[in-house]
């Protein structure tokens, strides 16, 4: 199978049937196609690939004149560039197969023994959907117990990519010869350029799909000046076109793991695949220096989020459980135009004009912070970004509304917590006798009224954009009030939802609660008011 020529990259056309295309048919007729037909991190992964090769074919756009000129430019540059590299595109290629290493072999234990399958591992492992390590058989239906499958050729080619990406640090690599160089106890593998701390990826999204890749390539000096500054070298080659030939070929691992089109493209793990398309020869990795590594090893990535923590320290913007994406729309659409030592968006939000309506795709592959080889969940979230959200004054009012919303998250929790506290006076001795847990122990308890109050305005998000779009208009101060309603009377019927009223003491409770919530002090909520009056 040959990755630039035969169809394995799973899309929608036009018509809205699903299909497959191949890398070439993509870049030079792009135009057929609707959009990517995958899961989160694959799109990532395939973005990388596309504008990796564009890049290299175009060799650019260095500058804005010669970005104007690659539509026009890329169909014929493209085709002509995949042919020179055709053969370095091959999946099982005896010399150079795609992302592997063809001279990996595993060792024997001794000189008269045969090395047996012992050594190879399921080539589920290369997949973060099936069932593997980790991961559950839920939703893997050919797990068979642990019985070898086949797997067709266009999903190890779209695994193989995603892994050598998103490749999360754990685990410990066995031994391995490659041609004749003996890789005795390799250092634990470490994660993809991609992985670690749940980063979200963002991109733009166009009429069809050469216009998503078009809009989302930048030129060599917007990416110089926002992204690798003063480096020296940081343009680099696609790995094809300087492939590492053995462990000790440090210039082409320089190449691999720190430049620009070396990383778009990375070999995280040096594996093999098997002919019988079973089973993953796996063997050590290359180190990738990260940003979200600590002491921010390397450059952040030109797809992900640069934000601003609460000690002034920046850092790429992370998925987090029980957080929609919406709640940071604020930050993801930020476009810094004057230099890399503040907030941004990705980088390719600069291709789009500020007060310009777009539509962005947000992904995510989450993994427990506790352990980085636990992946949780992949996330997508695709936004329409209106004229005045992409603006600064629009993108302030949304965080400002956000936030909003956030305190009057936290009043809830705390006016569940006084009902708790009143109506069960062990409350406090358990949160004592919880320690450093006493944070998980009161999400548990307000988790009932924070999940239908978070999932109740998602469903009238609509309100906060209307507000922004009316922004600089008469109806700006009434769509805003009506936003700010909606939130108070929310948060008050998710406090009632959580607390009941069936008892005097409970009754008691929810009034002392009641007042925390709406500043009315020790007030009991209208509605008791109402009833006590009647009786």
């Amino acid at each position: 199978m040959n990755v630039a020529f035969d169809p394995w990259i799973p899309v929608v056309t036009l018509s809205g049937d699903p299909d497959l295309a191949s890398l070439c048919s993509i870049l030079t007729e792009g135009e057929r196609y609707a959009d990517l037909a995958v899961r989160p991190h694959e799109r990532v992964s395939l973005m990388r690939l596309f504008l990796c090769v564009v890049h290299a074919a175009l060799d650019g756009p260095k500058d804005y004149d010669e970005w104007l000129e690659v539509p026009q430019r890329l169909p014929d540059a493209v085709r002509k560039y995949l042919e020179t590299w055709k053969d370095s595109f091959e999946l099982f290629h005896k010399a150079k197969p795609w992302l592997q290493v063809a001279e990996l072999k595993a060792i024997p234990s001794s000189k008269n023994d045969r090395v047996d399958d012992k050594s190879w591992s399921p080539l589920s492992k290369l997949s973060f959907a099936r069932a593997s390590g980790n991961n559950s058989t839920l939703f893997d239906h050919e797990s068979n117990g642990g019985a070898p499958t086949v797997y067709k050729r266009e999903e190890i080619a779209l695994s193989l990519l995603s892994f050598q990406n998103f490749f999360v640090a754990g685990g410990k690599a066995s031994s391995r010869l490659w041609g004749d160089v003996e890789m005795k106890n390799p250092p634990n593998p470490k994660g993809g350029p991609c992985s670690g701390k749940s980063i979200l990826f963002t991109f733009l999204r166009g009429t069809n799909l050469i216009d998503s890749i078009y809009v989302n390539l930048n030129t060599y000096d917007d990416l110089e000046r926002l992204i690798y500054g003063n480096q020296d070298n940081w343009l680099g080659r696609p790995l094809w076109e300087q492939p590492i030939k053995s462990p000790n070929d440090s210039e082409s691992i320089t190449n691999t793991t720190q430049t620009h089109l070396g990383r778009l493209v990375p070999q995280t793990r040096i594996l093999r695949v098997n002919v019988d398309r079973k089973r993953v020869l796996l063997g050590g990795g290359f180190l990738y220096p990260k940003f979200q590594d600590d002491k921010n090893t390397f450059a952040p990535d030109p797809y992900a989020t640069v934000v601003i923590n609460r000690n002034e320290q920046h850092e790429l913007l992370s998925a987090k459980p029980n957080i929609a994406i919406w709640r940071e729309l604020h930050s993801l659409v930020v476009c810094e135009k004057s230099g890399s030592d503040s907030a941004r968006g990705s980088v390719c939000m600069l291709n789009i004009p500020e007060r310009t309506a777009c539509d962005i795709t947000v992904n995510a592959l989450m993994t427990n912070p506790q352990q980085a080889a636990d992946i949780i969940d992949s996330l997508e979230s695709v936004f329409h970004i209106s004229s005045q959200l992409h603006s600064l004054e629009g993108a302030a009012s949304y965080k400002n509304e956000v936030r909003n919303a956030e305190f009057l998250a936290d009043r809830l929790g705390w006016a569940v917590e006084v009902y708790r506290k009143e109506i069960d006076p062990g409350w406090e001795g358990r949160l004592k006798s919880a320690g450093a847990s006493k944070g998980k122990l009161k999400s548990r308890l307000q988790s009932i009224a924070t999940s239908h109050f978070w999932t109740t305005i998602e469903k009238n998000l609509s309100l906060l954009m209307n507000h922004i779009e009316s922004k600089d208009t008469e109806a700006a101060i009434p769509t805003r009030d009506t936003w700010r309603k909606m939130l108070f009377s929310t948060a008050c019927d998710a406090y009632r939802i959580a607390c009941g009223q069936e008892t005097p003491r409970q009754m008691k409770a929810f009034a002392k609660g009641w007042g925390k919530l709406t500043g009315q002090k020790e007030e009991k909520p209208p509605e008791k008011r109402a009833k006590e009056v009647s009786l």
